[in-house]
């Protein structure tokens, strides 16, 4: 009997390790919610289970398709405001926002761009990555977030 136990026991335990518990992680593509880019060869934000990986946000307004006037304070605030737009679409808000990635045209900006940024996130701070980078369409600042929902 305390043989039969023992095999009984070592095949438990070979079995117990030889299957593999893999979790598969959900991943969703969800492209924008806005009309103006519906053909755009990227996703607004990918979803892999709670986290949101969204796309980088320039100073553009939507609605007309061009840069914000008035320089870096308008186009960080309109890049911060069209990110809020794309996390309220997947029932998120900027409090969610865990990692920033800022790239400026001009390093030069950073001061101004901070001020702006300070008047969205004030509580939650993200952890954050700022550089300098030559951007699309004229832009003076991208700003790409990472949020998680709770």
């Amino acid at each position: 009997m305390k043989l039969q136990f023992k095999i009984l026991i070592f095949l438990f335990l070979m079995l117990s390790f030889s299957c593999k518990n893999e979790l598969k992680s959900v991943v969703k593509h969800h492209k924008s919610h806005e009309k103006s880019r519906q053909n755009v060869p990227y996703s607004d934000a990918v979803q892999v289970d709670n986290i949101y990986f969204l796309t980088g946000q320039i100073g553009k307004n939507h609605t007309t398709g061009k840069l914000v006037e008035g320089g870096i304070e308008a186009e960080t605030k309109q890049a911060i405001l069209n990110i809020r737009s794309v996390l309220n679409h997947h029932k998120l808000t900027l409090n969610d926002v865990v990692k920033c990635t800022v790239i400026l045209a001009d390093i030069n900006d950073f001061s101004k761009m901070n001020t702006i940024y300070r008047s969205f996130f004030k509580d939650n701070l993200p952890a954050r990555t700022t550089f300098a980078a030559n951007l699309v369409a004229g832009a003076k600042i991208e700003i790409e977030v990472v949020a998680a929902r709770k």
